[in-house]
């Protein structure tokens, strides 16, 4: 075999794929520079033949020893049968380590039903021991019909930074946040869906963008609501994040001198895992030196006690800021509950973490080194994206029991009743960039096990989950997904005929969220004047001869709505929202999801992909305060169109809850 040869053997053993096809069905070949640096990344060294032809070696070597997989999916309720070729001892133990059967075995062991979770399980033989771990799941993650009572749903979707107040003094918080779940839940919306509120970070001073959070297991401090108030939201239709922090930071340490030493604090920290510590701690150092932790001196580039001692006091305050957004988040929630919202909070789970940031620093032993996440060119982007995100090596993590990603759900889930899980893809194939320049690369994930992270997590919390499924599907993804309880994500201006046309809302998948924009899209209004083209446009990435043909591929679009919805040729912008929506509400599908910035004709989108400072991403406000939601007769026109729709009716007793595709 050449070395060529060799090296492309092993990197497909070790998960990398050896090429795909990108959207336009191009054939694009992975180069060897690139199956070299991703295989470094995953802690593979492949730089030389005798280290190709050794890790090949080890590679069929680790698990031809093996009596048992080192992981077995299960699922709960059942008892299981497994083979063994070895007579050996056996004992199962739970996630506290306490055993729940044991035994001795000749050819088969026999494991009792189990409940829903994560087991351990040891076999001890002749002068060998070895551990599987277990990963028992429901039969799929919780379902609409199950945790709402309902068979289908909609709700509003919205920038929470962007909201406007009395008291916020410029950027949405969290009390806003529970001021708008009331009114839309006094319309009927059963969900409000915002973007994610992880941690940024506080020493994270230009990071605005809410997917490029410090670690995603966290809160964003930007949200807490001051005790006193700031005043209301300025008049500017940017935010300006930096006037923002030097006003609400100083409230904070504030209000931290004054409640710090109350018992419901104290309580929370006790009751809190390690990882509370560890996040705290990295803010403090962060603020002695810096957000990027590459940088900090050698002995702190890792938790431990010289991380502690560094931090000092300081990491209380961090702590507090955790406590403070928790009690604020959980507030918000019971506000949308108490209106009537059967889900209530809809939360964001960012593809990734910055690099040197909390979670890569907390979690080093996991995270890929020298690799970054992005996307090929796609209707996202033209251009591809790289979104500066780092990513967990499969392997690692799997040798980390998942405990990263279980932490990072259960304090998610635990907090809302619709978990959306952003590039979801991402769970099956991810597309890594070199740091070194190399060109991108796909890498197999443990599509079936996350899923069974995933549904353990959110059964565990009754949150229905949805995967955010755009882009290159490859085949059997959203199949997999959805059986496993997870909800597709329909963009209906995405959602076309070969012939560009969009299909018709009758057509939107029923076991799926559908939405006609998002924050990554044109709005409503731009979609049907083409901003979006001219914006492109203007940034260099159409010529004016493609600006003029997507124009023509727009002007189709539009006529095909026209036909479907009969919107009339003398429509104005209000009506043809309005008729829209009302098309959507009608749709099959279980979930519809309504932005806000379409509701109040919003033409210019939150965000361009690909971008950072060539458009005002993340800044927009929006035009209505959250005092005036109640009394808006906008809102109060879209809750009329989903009643209309027949959005919540109640699961006929007769038919139960609605079930997974087949």
């Amino acid at each position: 075999m050449s070395d060529d040869g060799a090296l492309r053997q092993l990197a497909q053993l070790c998960g990398v794929h050896l090429d795909f096809h990108d959207l336009s069905g191009t054939r694009r070949e992975t180069p060897v520079p690139t199956l070299r640096a991703l295989l470094r990344a995953l802690g593979v060294e492949a730089e030389s033949a005798a280290q190709v032809s050794e890790a090949l070696a080890l590679r069929r070597a680790g698990t031809a020893h093996r009596h048992l997989p080192d992981e077995i999916l299960l699922r709960a309720g059942q008892p299981t049968e497994i083979a063994i070729a070895t007579p050996c001892g056996w004992q199962l133990l739970d996630e506290d380590g306490a055993e729940l059967a044991a035994g001795k075995a000749d050819d088969s062991l026999a494991l009792p039903p189990l409940e829903v979770g994560y087991y351990s399980l040891h076999l001890t033989g002749g002068g060998w021991r070895e551990e599987s771990f277990l990963l028992v799941r429901p039969a799929h993650a919780p379902l609409l019909s199950e945790t709402s009572g309902h068979s289908r749903s909609w709700g509003v979707t919205t920038a929470l930074y962007g909201l406007r107040s009395a008291r916020n003094g410029g950027l949405g918080s969290y009390d806003d946040l529970a001021v708008a779940a009331r009114a839309l839940g006094a319309q009927g919306a059963q969900f409000l869906g915002i973007n994610p509120v992880s941690a940024l970070g506080w020493a994270a001073t230009e990071t605005i963008s809410p997917y490029s959070p410090t670690h995603r297991g966290f809160f964003n401090a930007d949200h807490i609501a001051v005790a006193a108030g700031l005043g209301p939201s300025p008049d500017g239709a940017l935010i300006d994040y930096a006037a923002f922090r030097a006003r609400q930071r100083p409230a904070l340490e504030a209000d931290y001198k004054k409640t710090a030493r109350r018992k419901d604090f104290k309580s929370f920290c006790a009751k809190a895992d390690a990882s509370l510590e560890d996040f705290s701690c990295f803010e403090a150092l962060s603020d002695r030196y810096g957000p990027d932790c590459r940088r900090w001196p050698a002995e702190l580039q890792q938790p431990g006690p010289a991380a502690v001692a560094a931090a000092g006091q300081r990491a209380e305050f961090h702590r507090w800021l955790q406590w403070r957004a928790e009690a604020e988040i959980d507030a918000a929630q019971a506000a949308a509950r108490g209106a009537g919202m059967s889900l209530g909070l809809y939360l964001d789970l960012a593809v990734g973490a910055r690099p040197g940031g909390a979670e890569a620093w907390m979690h080093n032993d996991t995270i890929a080194h020298g690799v970054t996440i992005g996307a090929p060119p796609d209707q996202l982007s033209p251009q591809g994206q790289s979104w500066d995100l780092v990513a967990h090596a499969p392997g690692r993590l799997a040798r980390a029991r998942y405990r990263p990603l279980r932490r990072m759900l259960r304090k998610l889930m635990e907090k809302c009743g619709l978990l959306r899980i952003d590039h979801a893809l991402g769970l099956m194939r991810s597309y890594w960039l070199p740091e070194d320049g190399s060109p991108g690369a796909y890498i197999s994930q443990p599509f079936d096990r996350l899923l069974a992270v995933i549904a353990i997590e959110a059964h565990r919390a009754r949150c229905v989950v949805v995967g955010e499924d755009l882009g290159l599907v490859p085949a059997g993804f959203r199949q997999t997904m959805n059986e496993a309880g997870l909800y597709s994500y329909a963009v209906w201006q995405y959602e076309t005929f070969d012939d560009g046309s969009l299909r018709p809302a009758g057509d939107l998948r029923p076991f799926s969220l559908a939405c006609f924009s998002t924050h990554d899209t044109p709005t409503l209004r731009g979609f049907w004047y083409g901003a979006d083209v001219e914006v492109w446009r203007g940034m260099g990435w159409l010529s004016d001869a493609g600006a003029k043909r997507r124009h023509g591929d727009r002007s189709h679009q539009r006529a095909g709505l026209r036909r479907d919805c009969n919107i009339a040729p003398t429509a104005g912008p209000d009506e043809i929202a309005g008729v829209i929506h009302g098309a959507l509400t009608a749709a099959p599908a279980a979930m519809v999801a309504v932005q806000l910035d379409d509701v109040l004709g919003q033409i210019d989108a939150p965000n361009l992909p690909g971008t950072i400072d060539e458009h005002p991403n993340w800044r927009r406000r929006t035009g209505l305060a959250v005092e005036n939601f109640e009394t808006s007769p906008r809102l109060a026109e879209i809750g009329a169109t989903m009643r209309a729709g027949n959005r919540q009716p109640p699961v006929p007793a007769e038919k139960g809850p609605m079930s997974c595709p087949e």
